[in-house]
């Protein structure tokens, strides 16, 4: 038989061993580290390093949360800025001008109580877009626009609506622009030859009525007032008198034929009471007493010489 010979197992004190042993160790804990890893989603440590990171911050926005749920916050911040608007002031940025372009019409009045601002306040805590809107609300303002100069000054510009008609309702005389808003009811004598628009809904309509009235001024230079019929359509009264009856529809062509009677047989200019022209295509013209006992009375016969 053959001899065996026995080996020694490898202790520390041999150096090869040692880094053998070391190797086989790194070796294990790689092999563990790696099953660790194929363990978790691909996605989990990004997100476990961003949640490291932004754990302060977190931390942070809920304390602030807290503060200013309670109030106490909201406190601070103004206490803050009041202190940072005293300053502010002290440094010379407060209001001490207005200055106002465009105004004609509109009460300089409500122009400074729209502003709500006054002589000395922080010209910081003043808000230009508010005062915009607060402005296009005054009657006569169409559009306001409204700067901080600093740092003492606060300008404005503004484009004021036009005039259009009179309204009458209620027994009330009102002046309105196209767009039908009201602009005061004061000092109309001021605008003696503006059209008068008569009726409830007479301000949403008569722009488009006095649109078509333009394109035929030999007609529209006639007209005093225009009533608003039920709510569909216009009468016109003329400045001798003299009523049109409109159609509900097809208004300029109703126009147009009235321009064209008037052109070729001056019939506004006759002894007319009131003109139809709501049926199409057709003319009622209604003549006064005077003017139908005329026509029924025989011609006078010539006497001969």
């Amino acid at each position: 038989m053959p001899r065996v010979t026995p080996t020694a197992p490898p202790t520390t004190d041999n150096p090869r061993a040692r880094f053998a042993e070391t190797q086989k160790r790194a070796t294990l804990r790689a092999a563990q580290e790696a099953n660790r890893r194929r363990a978790l989603p691909r996605w989990a440590e990004p997100a476990m390093k961003i949640a490291r990171r932004s754990a302060p911050l977190v931390a942070l926005l809920a304390v602030g949360g807290w503060v200013w749920g309670s109030g106490y916050g909201e406190l601070l911040v103004h206490a803050a800025t009041d202190k940072v608007l005293t300053a502010s002031v002290e440094a010379g940025l407060s209001v001490q001008d207005v200055t106002v372009v465009g105004r004609e019409k509109a009460a300089q009045a409500d122009l400074l109580n729209a502003l709500a601002v006054q002589r000395g306040t922080p010209i910081l805590a003043f808000d230009p877009h508010h005062a915009r809107t607060s402005l296009e609300q005054i009657p006569w303002v169409r559009q306001a626009r409204v700067e901080r100069r600093l740092p003492d000054t606060i300008a404005i510009t503004i484009t004021e609506r036009e005039p259009m008609a009179l309204w009458q309702h209620d027994r009330q005389m009102r002046l309105i622009d196209a767009d039908g808003i009201v602009l005061t009811a004061n000092d109309l004598s001021k605008w003696p030859n503006l059209p008068l628009l008569v009726g409830p809904d007479a301000p949403k309509r008569g722009p488009a009525l006095l649109h078509m009235l333009a394109k035929q001024p030999a007609i529209a230079q006639m007209v005093e007032a225009a009533v608003l019929v039920g709510g569909r359509r216009w009468d016109l009264r003329l400045k001798n008198g003299i009523d049109i009856r409109l159609p509900e529809h097809d208004v300029p062509e109703a126009l147009h034929q009235l321009a064209m009677i008037q052109q070729t047989n001056d019939v506004l200019n006759k002894d007319v009471v009131a003109i139809d022209l709501r049926i199409p295509d057709r003319l009622s013209v209604q003549t006064s007493a005077a003017a139908a006992d005329l026509r029924r009375k025989p011609p006078e016969k010539k006497q001969k010489t």
